[in-house]
């Protein structure tokens, strides 16, 4: 059985299989963007916890509403835009995710 994780539990969840939940978003924040080999579809999905993320899938994801996703919880780090970042070694993450399967479901 796959454990359905929240955003504050990504950080235990690195590299594991797990489900979570969430919705195609509407309004698109800025993230990180890899070549996910395998998944070439990607996805903004708004999380409930009022988080966003980048997932990858095998198929476009259609929901119009609430959908399920099984896979795997991504850590994507990057270094900054910032012309000046010779100066800084600032490194950022963002948590994603590589969808094996997804499906559209109701919201109870």
């Amino acid at each position: 059985m796959v454990t359905e994780v929240k955003y504050e539990d990504f950080e235990n969840n690195i590299g594991k299989i797990v489900k979570i939940k969430g919705k195609v978003a509407t309004a698109i924040w800025q993230h990180l963007i890899i070549q996910a080999d395998g998944y070439p579809y990607m996805n903004y999905i708004d999380l409930d916890e009022n988080f966003q993320i980048v997932v990858y899938t095998k198929s476009q994801i259609v929901c119009e509403n609430d959908l399920e996703m099984i896979g795997e919880v991504l850590k994507v780090k990057g270094g900054s835009k910032d012309p000046r970042s010779k100066i800084h070694d600032d490194i950022y993450f963002e948590f994603q995710f590589n969808a094996d399967s997804w499906k559209c479901v109701e919201r109870n």
